[in-house]
């Protein structure tokens, strides 16, 4: 895997990240190292999350490194969110 020379966010990027801090919780925003790395990693009420940001209607279209990553976070039983709203990360805390 290699690190890209410029990652692009998704257009809900920062609105979900602005929502998601809104209710308190802590985004590490790792959009930026692109690769294998998921966009955010989510910190809320004791746990953490793994979070890629999608668009609506984008959910199942990732990258050859974003596939590799969520694969190996499945293997450890780690299992990322696919968001494209707050709502998608409430409901993976519940």
């Amino acid at each position: 895997m290699h690190r890209p020379r410029y990652t692009k966010k998704d257009k809900n990027h920062k609105k979900i990240v602005k929502d998601c801090r809104e209710v308190g919780m802590v985004i590490w925003d790792t959009a930026d190292i692109g690769g294998k790395i998921l966009d955010l990693v989510v910190f809320w009420r004791g746990k953490a999350l793994p979070v890629e940001v999608k668009q609506k209607g984008k959910e199942d279209d990732f990258t050859p490194d974003e596939e590799v990553g969520i694969s190996e976070l499945r293997l450890v039983g780690v299992e990322p969110v696919v968001a494209t709203c707050l709502e998608d990360i409430l409901k993976a805390f519940e």
